[in-house]
């Protein structure tokens, strides 16, 4: 260093400068400023070097007012919660502050980042505060790059790059400090890396385990302060004022797209000198608004979504030309982690989209749903990074109160094949043996276990499953399972390669404007057999980068599965490599020009392409907006259905299928050849049996809820009456339409023999069926408590209605004449109610008192009744009266 450079850290720097008021001893913060004003120096003099500006941190950032209490904490405890807003410097300071703490014995800190371009950027500005370039003290490892050495001290790295730490040193040793920043998103790595490392934290009891710190703009309540028993930091920040204006509700027919062109061009006009970052659901609405755009000269469109190309999406955050402004159309990935040089407007749509996955499917689907508000703060905030900003909200005040206060969790909604397969690789076999914020749900946890068992990565009866050797090969892959036995199916048949070009394309995503679905034409572009348009030289040179990546990952020792297949033609390997990846979503063609896929699923191409003249399809992307009518075709490859007899026959399922065909009434019996719901082949079978006949009718009656069974009045009068008695004593069979249902082989099967056609069953004696469900002590017991008919007054046995709760007695009125209690049913347990008729069947009164209905009652009907019914008897006093089914002239001792 030369001696104006020793200097420069005296005087006025060394007293004010933000470094000083972290914390860290003098000395370090000294040196740490002399290789600032080197880094300084050394861009002042070269106009050409490529260094970020240190603006940022040429004022105090709130977050130093709370350095010291985040010291105090760690050393007290081994968890911390620090809640410090946009843009109050969380990230880069607080990593710097704590480098040199005794607890950390010299040990890195790690520092999770949801995003690849928040990790690279975090990680820059980092290294350059310390003077130094990526890969020196300060380090990042994201897919496809990494800047660390054996100096490295702070490590920046995605998620995922967590969980293959983690499996390779669960206790963590090497590290002191894991912080996982950002930690709102919820994402599915997060969770996992949390519970995982806790889990390990409390396994191997190190006596100097790595602390963790958590870290968000919002931490939401206190349910994450109760689940690591964590105290909490809260740094109140300097956000530059945001003005607030809100909107009204799209209008119908509206569409997102329209209403945000609007916006932005009246933003546009009413801050001309202001950059913009505007929020949209998804990478299909930020097209169209670009394309319907008409802004004033001297404004850059960028847009900037996740799976955009990386040299883009650093253009979008990057400094604007001087007297260029610019409009950022951004996804979600830009609510947290960036600042976005020159904005201080944001226009929010307020909606995003998120893939929930169906656990019957097993397919994703893209839902457009509103933010929550912590969202919506986030959003804003962005506005306020800088200087005074404004916010527009595209909807109304109103809506934001109604609007969820925090987002899902991502393991709620995501498909957990990938989360089961870590952890089946760390020896945790069930949900239950780690401690969640969220649980994984139950379905979902299921459905991606039987995924892993047929991928051959898990094997064992149910709930005894454990990892095989070719499920850690996969888990030592860094795709998605299904990908992962792509990779190790295609190494089997000599197919690395281009096993490798596939997983690298469904990884990193297809280009999407109006592109093909025909798989094979993106792999002929990545393999080089066809020339790439400028626009995507950027994707396929990355996709290239993946796959070479992937293969390098593959293992050499044998980890195939027990069947190793022969090796499909040269034409075949495609569909062949999907169908092992997917093989639910095998497709064949309908008439309908839809396909059927083998999870039971329709789905069609969204529009034209030259796929549709094949017959059978691998579907390797397959999506569908909630609420959508059909599913449709993203990406897929001719499959050559003689597969199936070969390399494929594995997925066969062969079963008998025994069952009555509805249209003919008939009796089938055929041996079929199965993938999924396809059926591929099958054959009659000639000799079946009684018991294969009868178990055909009973799936087909259970199949059906039993409305296929003769349910006459008296029928389901005998099961109401039953059903009621199972409530009223106890050792009781259920005699409801489910319970019945569950059971129906146990009490139906018997009388089924004689059925030789559908029509048939119209004639089962289905009381008697019912009845033999009970002994005979009970059936005894039943026409006692609840017998089938009430005698009344008149000495007519009325039939009892049960199929109404409680059970109805529907008697002319005459006929009670004299009845002075109610009746009742089980030995006075239950009150009937009593509907009194008129003459002609009609209702007078519902009553289950009969004496206050003769008392106060009684009056207002005769007189209503007598004149319309003169023939029949409207005694004056109705308890005295003799009750009578018949009309006065045939009645006697009636008056009138």
């Amino acid at each position: 260093m030369t001696g104006a450079n020793k200097r420069s850290v005296r005087g006025p720097l060394a007293t004010w400068h933000p470094i000083l008021k972290t914390g860290m001893p003098r000395r370090q913060a000294l040196a740490m400023l002399a290789r600032i004003r080197t880094a300084h120096y050394r861009r002042c003099h070269d106009p050409d070097a490529q260094t970020m500006t240190l603006s940022a941190v040429d004022n105090a950032l709130p977050i130093q007012a709370v350095i010291g209490d985040i010291r105090a904490a760690l050393i007290g405890h081994d968890t911390l919660l620090l809640e410090a807003p946009p843009g109050a410097g969380k990230t880069t300071v607080v990593p710097l502050a704590l480098l040199d703490e005794p607890w950390l014995a010299g040990r890195r800190i790690v520092i999770l980042q949801p995003r690849r371009l928040a990790a690279r950027t975090a990680a820059a500005r980092m290294a350059e505060l310390l003077g130094e370039a990526p890969g020196e003290t300060v380090g990042y490892r994201i897919r496809l790059d990494s800047r660390v050495s054996a100096r490295t001290r702070i490590e920046v790295i995605t998620e995922g790059i967590l969980l293959r730490m983690l499996r390779e040193d669960p206790a963590l040793e090497s590290v002191g400090l894991l912080i996982f920043d950002e930690f709102h998103e919820r994402s599915v790595d997060a969770d996992l890396g949390l519970a995982l490392a806790l889990h390990g934290r409390a396994t191997f009891e190190a006596a100097n385990a790595a602390r963790i710190i958590v870290m968000s703009a919002t931490l939401g309540d206190a349910s994450l302060e109760h689940y690591l028993d964590a105290p909490r930091i809260r740094c109140e920040g300097r956000q530059y004022p945001v003005t607030l204006r809100y909107g009204a509700a799209l209008r119908p027919r509206e569409s997102v797209v329209d209403s945000m062109v609007a916006a932005l061009e009246t933003v546009c006009r009413d801050h001309p000198q202001s950059s913009v970052l505007a929020f949209l659901p998804g990478r299909g609405e930020i097209h169209r608004v670009a394309a319907g755009l008409s802004l004033p000269a001297g404004t850059q469109v960028h847009p900037l979504y996740g799976d955009l190309d990386m040299s883009a999406q650093r253009r979008a955050i990057a400094p604007c030309p001087a007297g260029i402004r610019k409009v950022v159309l951004a996804t979600n990935v830009a609510e947290t982690s960036l600042t976005i040089d020159g904005v201080d407007v944001v226009v929010d749509a307020g909606l995003e989209r998120q893939a929930r996955f169906d656990p019957g499917s097993g397919m994703s689907r893209l839902h457009t749903q509103a933010i929550s508000q912590a969202s919506a703060v986030q959003r804003a905030g962005r506005a306020g990074r800088l200087r005074p900003g404004f916010c527009y909200r595209l909807w109304s005040e109103s809506r934001q109160a109604q609007l969820s206060r925090e987002r899902s969790a991502g393991i709620e909604v995501a498909d957990l094949a990938p989360l089961v397969l870590q952890l089946f690789a760390f020896g945790i076999y069930s949900a239950d043996e780690l401690d969640w914020l969220t649980p994984p749900p139950a379905g979902a946890f299921a459905q991606a276990v039987d995924l892993l068992a047929a991928l051959g990565a898990i094997a064992g009866e149910p709930g005894k499953r454990r990892m095989t050797p070719y499920g850690n090969a996969m888990a030592g892959l860094a795709v998605h399972p299904r990908l992962a036995h792509l990779l190790l199916a295609g190494r089997d048949i000599a197919a690395a390669r281009h096993a490798s070009l596939i997983a690298a394309a469904l990884s990193e995503g297809l280009p999407r404007q109006g592109e093909s679905a025909d798989l094979r034409g993106w792999l002929d572009l990545l393999d080089g057999d066809a020339s790439s348009p400028g626009r995507l030289k950027p994707w396929v040179a990355r996709t290239r980068e993946v796959a070479a990546q992937l293969r390098r990952q593959l293992p050499d020792g044998e980890v195939s599965l027990p069947a190793l297949p022969a090796r499909p033609d040269d034409a075949q390997v495609t569909g062949y490599l999907l169908a092992c990846a997917y093989p639910d979503r095998i497709a064949r063609r309908r008439h309908s020009g839809a396909y059927q896929l083998s999870n039971g699923r329709s789905a069609r191409f969204e529009s034209a392409s030259p796929l549709q003249r094949e017959k059978w399809l691998a579907v390797a992307e397959v999506s569908g907006m909630s609420g959508g009518r059909s599913d449709t075709i993203r990406a897929a490859a001719p499959l050559d259905v003689q597969l199936f007899s070969s390399q494929l026959a594995p997925l066969l399922r062969e079963q008998t299928r025994v069952g009555w065909d509805r249209q003919s009434g008939l009796f089938v019996a055929e041996r079929q050849r199965r993938i999924g719901a396809l059926l591929l082949a099958s054959e009659t079978l000639s000799e079946v049996t009684a018991d294969q006949r009868v178990d055909g009718l009973l799936a087909l009656i259970a199949e059906a809820d039993l409305d296929n069974l003769p349910w006459t009045s008296e029928a389901e009068n005998y099961r109401a009456r039953a059903a009621l008695m199972a409530s009223l004593v106890t050792d009781w069979p259920a005699f409801d339409r489910q319970a019945l249902c569950d059971t129906v082989s146990d009490w139906l099967a018997l009388y089924l023999a004689p059925v030789k056609k559908l029509s048939d069953l119209k004639k089962i004696d289905l009381i008697g069926a019912l009845k033999a469900r009970l002994s005979f002590a009970q059936q005894q017991q039943l026409d006692r408590w609840l017998p089938e008919r009430c005698e009344v007054p008149s000495g007519s046995r009325v039939k009892i209605d049960y199929s109404q709760q409680p059970p109805v007695l529907p008697v002319k009125l005459q006929e009670m004449f004299g009845a002075r209690e109610t009746p009742t049913l089980a030995e006075g347990r239950l009150a009937l109610v009593v509907h009194l008729l008129s003459p002609a069947g009609r209702p007078l009164q519902v009553t289950q008192d009969l004496v206050s209905f003769w008392n106060d009652g009684y009056d207002a009907v005769r007189k209503e009744m007598r004149g319309r019914y003169p023939k029949h008897p409207w005694p004056d006093d109705p308890l005295q009266a003799v009750a009578t089914a018949h009309t006065k002239k045939r009645a006697s001792g009636t008056s009138g």
